[in-house]
């Protein structure tokens, strides 16, 4: 995907976590929403989707640390954030079911919907697809 959205340069992104895989994965994707305030989301998130360890709190410190983020102001923020996380992480939900996903990943480029992994030739022809659409 990322090279598909440099090649296209007109592209933005939104990412919604929506941890469909019991309670390691909505470990993570708390993690990951936590990782923003600190500014390193993009590097969370982009390895934690391509981490095959094991999802632990030692794996998840791992990750922030590698990224440039600091664990303790990560979890403090988990404690005093919680309803705000878990409220984004519940209306992710909302809207993932809402679009009929089943599961991830899902990319929606405009009102252009794909589900499953796709490749970057793949992403360009969605990117214009998407914009054709539009006009």
């Amino acid at each position: 995907m990322e090279e598909a959205i440099l090649s296209d340069g007109d592209v933005r992104v939104i990412y919604k976590d929506w941890p469909i895989f019991g309670p390691p994965s909505e470990r993570a994707a708390q993690v990951a929403l936590a990782s923003a305030e600190q500014g390193i989301y993009p590097a969370v998130h982009k390895q934690l989707m391509i981490d095959s360890r094991t999802i632990s709190d030692s794996v998840l410190q791992d990750i922030v640390e590698k990224a440039g983020g600091n664990w303790k102001r990560i979890s403090a923020y988990l404690v005093s954030h919680d309803q705000q996380i878990m409220a984004q992480l519940r209306a992710n939900g909302a809207q993932a079911l809402t679009l009929g996903l089943a599961g991830t990943p899902g990319y929606l480029a405009g009102s252009v919907l794909v589900v499953g992994a796709i490749d970057k030739a793949d992403f360009l022809r969605l990117f214009a697809r998407a914009r054709s659409s539009r006009k």
